[in-house]
């Protein structure tokens, strides 16, 4: 049998999708369901070959082409350059994929398809007949562990090819795997809890330990495991003495044999295949997407050279890129489709990984006793201590599923909308922001207008939990997230805050959760609700500030193009590397644009209803100094500088932004019952000025805004001038203000001092309350600070007071025009 056994393996030896695997597959379900056969087959020393035979190929790659079913499991579609098979299924199908008919590509697509679901099927069978025989069960999770071990490598960034098996074998591996644990999907509920999480720990095929933790250090896990087994240990210390004892007993160091039948099959099926699936369908996937991002990038540099040959700029330097890039893209392009083919146009593939990450998600909770909010306050320690990327992997798929047309059509999500909404604002649950901003991800897929599912919107508006929790959760996100970790954070966050805006600007349309982000904004008026009006005003600035340079930049690249003779005669290098910048330029400035734009809309609608929070003292000077910063780059002297060819291409609508901003404007305004906004508007020394108004009012005739909103806001431009000239007149009236009584950061006189317990620095309450809505640290010496920690000084107060009675008092009202009872207020 041994000789027959290598030859059936020499004869898919280096065949593809497209060649004849089908034969030596047959021939090779039949010989394993005959038991003795079946024997010599895992007997067979390439059942798990030698590793040293070849050495200059790593473990793992060994696994795939020298054991007896590591050739049947690299037949694939997937392209491997370092050792190819044949026919060649990119070159075959999709040669010319760009011009062939979409009938033609269907049908490429469906073989494929078809081919790999024959080969799965197939081996499947062979495992399946190994399995259910006990003398060969242990030697095929052998196996199964031996691949898995050897190919480690797979879960990193960069794969060597040499030392890990193809994506074509993990891919295969996958839809096996996935096929076998079919039965216990089917019946998840009950069989969950045969899905025992020391297998984690203590079984001794595969090691978890080493991995990721989602809330532990490897320190932490290796700590609670060597406790774990000391109180075990005990327990069968004490059995042995005829002591009951109703727990599983842990497997000794090494240990083989009985105590590691504990494990059901289901247990170490679910762990093995979780494991296929993270070096395999989801490392296929991350390909897929670094694949699709090399292959837009190639073409749009191909769509520039094209766009300048026909403006007439041809020289043989242009034609050489545009003929290198053409075949970059043609390989690129065969690629993508081969992974299309095996992953995204196999349904059934993608509806078993569903099924196998809900029923992780369900055990997942069970460890933190089920979808039940608020949690524990103590995070369990066997949820801290699983793999990280059990999660992760689920919210990948869940993210890659939501944009497959029709994948999720009938797939229940409620268990993923359950689980995103627990743990996507708890850090003591889950320690990686990117996580977290996962399950928000999910979740904007998941919206009505987006999904194109009606299914999904009773999802967010029928479910419990979704309205307790959801609006609150995104709030604390949008916070929370202001600081990563990454070195990325800063570019990070901005991504992670649109997917949380787009989903809040859903949620307020929705009169539910409407009426749950009104009574969050009552209750955490001065808690997370004003951190998220800070890091959305300190967004939008910053964004603003970003798309305005960058639309300058994109203006001195065009012209530099225009002069056709300077721009064909600069090197290909240099014109390639400032195509770049553009295009670079173009994608940050579409992106700031779209997040500035949600920013403000976002405060436009909510500021309707919810003033309240934007006119607190230690807020309505930022929001004040924020809108007339938008109104002098829209409406100020410099705002023709900024006309693009296409601003459209860019979300650059100025007009719309206008009117979004005198909106806000006009919203404060009415919910402002102390008259404190338009103090707040003129005293901003940097963009102020009577004029802008009136240059703005002109505009928004001009550009058709509302009546009434044009009354309102040049009510309240006047408003605002008349308290800058009272403002004036009080500050002549105070004269030269001692030291003492200014505040250090902002140089105003101070009206309600507080002392830093730390450096004992004597600040104005609203100033540093402002200051920590975005840093939690005295900025005098950076020590930890939160406002419950501010000490009043109540003495300072009192002299601050008496000085301002005192120079008001030196001065009659009339002397300087200033009305009875001015003085009295600017004390209050």
């Amino acid at each position: 049998m041994g000789e027959l056994y290598e030859r059936l393996r020499q004869r898919v030896d280096k065949v593809s999708a497209l060649g004849d695997f089908q034969r030596p597959l047959r021939v090779l379900r039949r010989l394993v369901g005959i038991p003795s056969c079946a024997k010599a087959l895992v007997q067979h020393p390439k059942w798990i070959p030698n590793k040293d035979q070849i050495m200059l190929i790593g473990e793992g790659r060994v696994m795939e082409l020298s054991s007896l079913l590591g050739s049947f499991f690299h037949v694939s579609a997937i392209p491997d350059p370092e050792f190819p098979s044949q026919p060649d299924v990119g070159q075959q199908c999709f040669s010319d994929a760009s011009s062939c008919r979409p009938a033609d590509l269907l049908s490429s697509f469906a073989t494929i398809k078809s081919v790999m679901n024959n080969l799965q099927d197939g081996l499947r069978d062979v495992l399946l007949v190994l399995l259910k025989n006990l003398d060969t069960r242990d030697k095929v999770l052998e196996y199964l562990a031996e691949v898995i071990n050897t190919n480690v490598g797979r879960s990193g960034m960069q794969v060597d090819p040499f030392k890990c098996a193809s994506a074509g074998m993990f891919l295969n591996l996958s839809a096996v795997m996935l096929r076998l644990c079919e039965p216990f999907l089917d019946q998840m509920e009950s069989k969950k809890d045969k899905i025992d999480v020391k297998y984690l720990f203590c079984n001794d095929r595969i090691n978890f330990k080493d991995l990721t933790a989602i809330n532990a250090s490897s320190e932490q896990v290796s700590s609670w495991i060597e406790s774990w087994s000391h109180a075990h240990a005990a327990e069968d210390d004490a059995t042995s003495s005829g002591k009951s004892s109703s727990s599983v007993s842990l497997p000794s160091k090494g240990a083989r044999g009985s105590k590691k039948d504990n494990f059901s099959f289901i247990c170490e099926c679910f762990f093995m295949t979780a494991r296929v699936l993270n070096m395999g369908l989801m490392k296929a996937v991350a390909d897929f997407k670094h694949l699709s991002q090399d292959l837009a990038r190639y073409e749009d540099d191909l769509e520039s050279n094209e766009t300048m040959r026909d403006q007439g700029q041809s020289s043989p330097q242009l034609e050489q890129d545009i003929e290198r890039l053409e075949k970059i893209v043609a390989v690129l392009s065969q690629d993508k489709f081969c992974y299309e083919a095996q992953i995204l146009r196999d349904g059934a593939f993608l509806q078993r990984a569903l099924s196998f990450y809900r029923l992780m998600i369900l055990w997942s909770a069970d460890l933190v006793g089920g979808f039940k909010m608020p949690l524990p306050s103590q995070c369990p320690k066997e949820f801290s201590c699983i793999p990280e990327h059990f999660l992760d992997d689920a919210l990948d798929l869940l993210a890659l599923t939501s944009r497959v047309p029709k994948a999720l059509e009938g797939f229940p999500l409620d268990d993923f909308l359950n689980f995103n909404i627990m743990f996507m604002a708890s850090s003591s649950y889950i320690k990686n922001p990117y996580l977290k901003a996962k399950m928000v991800e999910v979740l904007n897929c998941w919206m009505p207008q987006r999904s194109g599912l009606e299914s999904t919107a009773s999802l967010f508006e029928g479910h419990q939990l979704c309205l307790d929790y959801l609006v609150k959760n995104l709030l604390k996100l949008y916070v929370d997230i202001e600081f990563t970790g990454s070195h990325t954070q800063f570019f990070d966050k901005f991504n992670i805050r649109h997917n949380i805006a787009e989903l809040l600007e859903y949620l307020w349309d929705v009169p539910s959760h409407r009426n749950a982000w009104r009574q969050i904004a009552k209750e955490e008026e001065k808690g997370v609700y004003l951190n998220f009006l800070n890091f959305l005003i300190n967004d939008s600035i910053y964004l603003l500030d970003e798309s305005l340079n960058k639309i300058l930049q994109l203006k001195e690249i065009e012209a530099e193009m225009a002069d056709t003779v300077a721009w064909s005669s600069r090197p290909a290098q240099e014109r390639e590397e400032r195509l770049r910048v553009f295009h670079q330029s173009e994608n940050i400035v579409r992106f700031d644009m779209k997040l500035a734009n949600e920013d403000v809309g976002m405060l436009a609608f909510t500021s309707e209803q919810i003033p309240a929070p934007l006119l607190l003292p230690e807020m309505v000077e930022r929001v004040a100094s924020m809108l007339n910063y938008f109104l002098l780059q829209l409406a100020g002297p410099n705002r023709k500088s900024l006309t693009v060819k296409d601003p459209e291409k860019y979300e650059f609508k100025p007009k719309q932004l206008l009117k979004q901003i005198v909106t806000i404007y006009v919203h404060i305004a009415r919910g402002d019952k102390e008259a404190i906004f338009p103090a707040a508007i003129s005293k901003d020394g940097r963009s102020y000025n009577e004029q802008l108004f009136a240059s703005a009012v002109q505009i928004l005739w001009k550009i058709g805004v509302d009546r009434q909103i044009i009354q309102e806001f040049t009510q309240l431009a006047d408003k605002a001038k008349a308290t800058a000239s009272e403002a004036m007149d009080a500050e002549a009236i105070l004269g030269d203000i001692p030291d003492e009584f200014l505040d250090p950061i902002q140089y105003t006189l101070m009206e309600d001092p507080v002392i830093l317990p730390s450096s004992r620095v004597t600040i104005d309450r609203p100033v540093i309350v402002r200051h920590l809505l975005s840093d939690s640290t005295d900025p005098f010496n950076r020590s930890h600070l939160t406002q419950d920690m501010l000490l009043p000084d109540t003495d300072l107060k009192l002299r601050i007071q008496e000085f301002v009675r005192s120079q008001q008092s030196r001065k009659r009202p009339s002397d300087i025009g200033e009305p009875d009872g001015a003085a009295d207020s600017m004390v209050e």
